[in-house]
């Protein structure tokens, strides 16, 4: 009994990074509608750095300047798990609805397993193989709303592309961070990452003439906005990290399985947003296929 007081926090802790996670996905729906989408991701990280690198300045390791070997990885992690993934996240919540991004979104595990097993020779057994397999057939429910035809006659829609872009943009992320750890703390990895991120963000931004300034946002906006940078990002990524050390990256991960049963459950009653049986039954293969290729 000792032993299970101290975890039974943690798995709290992980259960609502999961639903903070879930929830970034119908905030970032109603922000995209109402503002545009490289505004948003700037913002997002600005709160999202500031809070990352005071998290960082309290720790026992404080700020250190990075050097050149660990600016090259940062760059890397901030281009791809920053600046990438939240423009595709943000054009393509713009598109579809929330419950169906975050249905294929949680193809994130399914790729890095697979790339990881393709690239870094990383054996996946039959039995991950096998989730592998449920989670596409699942995803493919999910973009042709059960018609499988469709996506030969029509093509897959191009907000579904962008979400797919998300989950790229991840596995590279994934990638990269796994090497960069070898060279700097996870914090410090994701506060430089974001600094990177949050700069090309604004850059971009700018030039396409869509920085909104800080008065156009209204309170509810902003309130958005640090839901997305300082609990979505800064926070959970503290409890998650938490969960890592604890109980491992095996049993972690398995909590992600969570984030669109809160997603959809979240967009359901916030959003009026339906869900139809394909989606339905598409996610569940989805999430159990993810469930199959990450246990043991």
């Amino acid at each position: 009994m000792s032993d299970s007081k101290p975890i039974a926090p943690l798995y709290l802790k992980l259960v609502l990074t999961m639903a903070i996670w879930g929830g970034t996905f119908i905030v970032g729906r109603v922000l995209a509608q109402a503002l545009p989408a490289m505004s948003i991701a700037f913002w997002r990280f600005v709160a999202a750095t500031l809070c990352l690198f005071l998290l960082l300045w309290r720790s026992p390791e404080g700020l250190r300047w990075p050097t050149r070997s660990q600016w090259l990885w940062a760059t890397a992690l901030g281009l791809s798990g920053v600046f990438a993934y939240n423009l595709f996240f943000f054009f393509g919540l713009a598109q579809i609805p929330a419950s169906r991004a975050a249905l294929l979104v949680a193809l994130n595990p399914i790729m890095v397993a697979v790339v990881s097993s393709l690239l870094l020779g990383q054996a996946l057994g039959r039995r991950r193989w096998l989730g592998v397999l449920c989670s596409l057939f699942g995803a493919v429910t999910v973009i042709s709303h059960g018609d499988y035809a469709s996506i030969l006659r029509e093509g897959i829609g191009q907000g579904e592309l962008l979400i797919l872009g998300c989950c790229v943009s991840w596995v590279i992320y994934t990638l990269f961070g796994r090497s960069a750890m070898h060279h700097f703390s996870s914090l410090a990895a994701t506060a430089w990452a974001a600094l990177i991120g949050c700069a090309l963000l604004g850059l971009a931004a700018a030039w396409r003439g869509e920085l909104n300034s800080p008065l156009a946002l209204d309170a509810s906006q902003w309130a958005g906005v640090f839901y997305l940078g300082g609990l979505g990002t800064a926070a959970a990524f503290v409890w998650y990290s938490d969960g890592i050390k604890a109980v491992g990256a095996a049993k972690t991960i398995v909590f992600t399985n969570l984030v669109p049963v809160f997603a959809v459950l979240s967009s359901i009653v916030l959003l009026g947003e339906a869900l139809s049986l394909p989606a339905l039954l598409g996610g569940a293969a989805v999430v159990g296929g993810v469930w199959l290729t990450n246990s043991r």
